[in-house]
């Protein structure tokens, strides 16, 4: 068994300290932290077999259900609306006495609206709910509670809202659950530091793609990597591994990262309450009310019409880099399937905020969008 970096050790104690917990483990991906908190729990395992089941929403990436595959259980999807607030009654209507573990997003850098009401009905059901903050690294509540501070065991991502090399994290309150995740880490994730260097210079171009004014540099410089790299035609991000430890280079770029969290939370909150004022009077803002607790990483727009793939190519030729949701380029398993899904991919797009961001390079995102919408 190889020695821990000391760089990972450092971020896993930067990392609880931040958040307030007991403690945390580093992984090479956010889907290997997910597949070992579903391990530490026993997921698998329904109390006679293992047949457990793990209550996974039909809206979330495809990394999700394949991760619970991994750790041996088997998915079973509760629906979320178009609105994306998941519902006390919709996990309700799918547990059963299998169902031992509830994963709950929080999407696109908000809070779950109705997160007490739905750790109570996990309580009285018996189930164990996991938060999913891969969208949601630095987001907060009305008390000031980050995401991640309210269930025992939370699952971070470090590279949705900023490039790393890879980068995952496990967090939890529950001692009993942090010595059982460091025993399963221990012997079961294995290096992978090459996959990961590719995996962050790729992230990296895609990262920069997000300010206009090096959109189409950036999607030069990926596309070349992609053919360095041997990967033309592939979706490099879906390939990563479950079982992969994080690499001392990337531990020490995600400290850098969360030392200056704070700061830059603060900056895109700005961004955010900028675009907010800038696209009021149009119908593009999916969230019509800004919260001062958002992460500020996105920006979730609607296209009314639904023409959110079309609008994307639009945007991207005046050097705005748009984004389509997972239904909308991730084939869903039957059991995932519904109008909702539909019409999410036809409606929603996204834009990653990037810190970097000048007052001019808003103005001109802006006017894109309103060109789009027909509101100018």
């Amino acid at each position: 068994m190889a020695a821990m970096p000391r760089a990972v050790e450092a971020l896993e104690k930067d990392f609880a300290s931040w958040l307030g917990v007991s403690g945390a483990v580093a992984t090479g991906y956010g889907r290997a932290a997910a597949c070992l908190a579903l391990e530490v729990l026993g997921a698998a395992w329904d109390g006679e077999s293992f047949n457990g089941e793990v209550l996974v929403p039909n809206f979330i990436c495809g990394q999700i259900p394949a991760a619970v595959r991994a750790a041996g259980a088997r998915p079973r999807f509760y629906s979320v609306r178009p609105d994306l607030v998941i519902r006390p009654q919709d996990l309700g209507a799918v547990a059963n006495s299998r169902s031992k573990v509830v994963l709950i997003p929080h999407y696109f850098g908000r809070l779950q609206p109705l997160l007490g009401e739905l750790l109570a009905v996990c309580e009285k059901l018996d189930m164990t709910p996991v938060e999913d903050c891969a969208l949601a690294l630095g987001a907060a509540g009305a008390d000031g509670r980050l995401a991640g501070r309210f269930t025992d065991l939370a699952i971070f991502s470090l590279t949705k809202d900023a490039w790393c090399y890879g980068g995952g994290l496990l967090a939890t309150r529950d001692i009993t659950f942090l010595e059982r995740a460091n025993a399963l880490s221990a012997v079961q994730l294995l290096p992978a530091p090459g996959r990961a260097l590719s995996y962050g210079l790729l992230r990296r171009a895609d990262f920069a793609a997000n300010r206009p004014t090096r959109a189409r540099m950036a999607d030069f410089a990926g596309r070349w990597l992609e053919r360095l790299c041997g990967m033309r035609g592939a979706n490099f991000y879906d390939a990563a591994r479950y079982d992969s430890l994080m690499p001392a280079f990337a531990a020490r770029r995600a400290r850098h990262l969360l030392r200056n969290l704070a700061a830059t939370t603060a900056r895109r909150r700005q961004m955010l309450a900028a675009f907010y004022e800038a696209l009021r009077d149009t119908p593009l803002l999916y969230r019509p009310q800004f919260d001062p607790g958002d992460a500020g990483s996105f920006l979730l727009l609607q296209s009314p019409d639904g023409h959110a793939a079309a609008w994307r190519e639009q945007a991207a030729a005046n050097g705005v880099t748009l984004r389509l949701v997972w239904p909308a380029y991730q084939e869903s398993e039957p059991a995932q399937a519904s109008a909702d899904l539909v019409w999410l991919a036809d409606h929603l797009l996204f834009l990653e905020i990037h810190p970097g961001l000048t007052t001019g390079e808003i103005a001109h995102i802006a006017r894109t969008l309103k060109k789009l919408a027909g509101c100018m």
